[in-house]
Formats: structure tokens, sequence, C-alpha cells
């Protein structure tokens, strides 16, 4: 007489939401799923043997992966913090513009343009201006600290390039620019060389 014993992993499922899916390479919705090993004879799953861990299945494409997964943003979460960091630190060029009347329209025109461009196409000068009366420096530092660890250094770069972009529009940089995109750029880990750089050619 044969006996047909093995081990199965029974799924249940724990959670669902939206991920970044390696295999699909985008935004899909997943289904979170913990699972429990049991010994199965002739076909029927009769004894525990303890948990088999965690896992995350896309929806789309079905694909399992770890858990970890989880940890890296979805093109939209990183799309809304990319247009937040442009905002923050254009907000903060122009909130030290000291230039000619002319040169300050320049640079506030060339900050909504900017910000338009990151994604926010109802920008106008009303918002920029309530954005520059409400503006704080912990609002750039956080907007920075929260978009760098997803950026390459290409993509901080032209992240300052945007700011120097905008400071430069009335002409050329002035001191206090200078200071605020340093110090974008060490928050972003660019060395000053790599700043120096950008700012020659934005």
């Amino acid at each position: 007489m044969f006996v047909f014993v093995g081990i199965r992993t029974i799924r249940s499922a724990i959670g669902d939401g939206e991920f970044h899916c390696p295999a699909c390479g985008g935004d899909r919705r997943y289904r979170k799923g913990a699972g429990r090993r049991r010994l199965v004879v002739f076909g029927v799953a009769l004894i525990p043997l303890g948990r088999a861990g965690s896992g995350v299945e896309c929806a789309v494409c079905c694909t399992r992966h770890d858990v970890a997964v989880l940890e890296a943003l979805t093109a939209r979460a990183l799309t809304l913090l990319l247009r937040e960091a442009v905002r923050s630190l254009v907000v903060a060029v122009v909130a030290v513009v000291h230039d000619e009347p002319h040169d300050a329209d320049v640079v506030r025109a060339a900050a909504v343009e900017a910000v338009r461009s990151a994604g926010m196409p109802s920008y106008d000068a009303c918002t920029l201006a309530a954005d520059v009366g409400a503006h704080t420096a912990q609002d750039t530092a956080w907007a920075l600290a929260e978009i760098a660890p997803h950026l390459s250094v290409a993509g901080r770069e032209h992240l300052v390039g945007v700011a120097a972009r905008v400071a430069l529009a009335g002409g050329a940089y002035d001191p206090a620019h200078r200071v605020i995109l340093y110090h974008a750029g060490d928050q972003l880990g660019l060395g000053r060389a790599r700043v120096d750089h950008v700012l020659a050619g934005p």
C-alpha cells in the first residue's frame, strides 16, 4: 500500500493595495497573503507545520514577491513627491528675490511654469504668492528629504537645475539664490562640485 505524503503551503489573503510591480514595471493592485505549511496525506491537509511567511501577489501578472517590495514607491507616489519638491524649491527661490520689479516678475513667471511642468497645470501667480507667504525653510528641507532616497544622481541634479533655471530667469544668480541651491544640493546628497556643474549650465 502506497501512502502519498507531502507538504503544502496554504495561503490566505490578509490585505491588498497598490504597489509598483517589478515584473510588470508599473503600478498594480496587489494581494498580500500569509502562508501556513501543512502535512498532506492523500491530498488532505492534516497537520499544521508552521508559518510559511507573508508574500505579495500582483493582481495582473500573478507574480509573487517578498513583502519588501512594498517599500518601493509607486510611480504615482513618486510623481507627487517630485512635484512637491519642485514646488517647494522654486518657492524658496522666489521668496528671496530682491531684484528690479521686472526681473522679479520674470522669476515668478518661470517659477509658475516650472511647477506646472512638474504636474500642476492649474498653478498660477496667485497660488505662488500664497505659497511664498506661507513658505518656511523647513518646508523645503522636508520635501527634499522625502524625495532624495528615490532619485538617481541625475534626478537630483535635474531637481536643482529646475530651481537654478528659475533663479537665472532674472538674468543672474542672486547670492541668496546660490545659498538656497547649494543647501538644496547638500540635502539631496550632491557635492558642491556637482552643484557648481549644474549652476554653470542649467
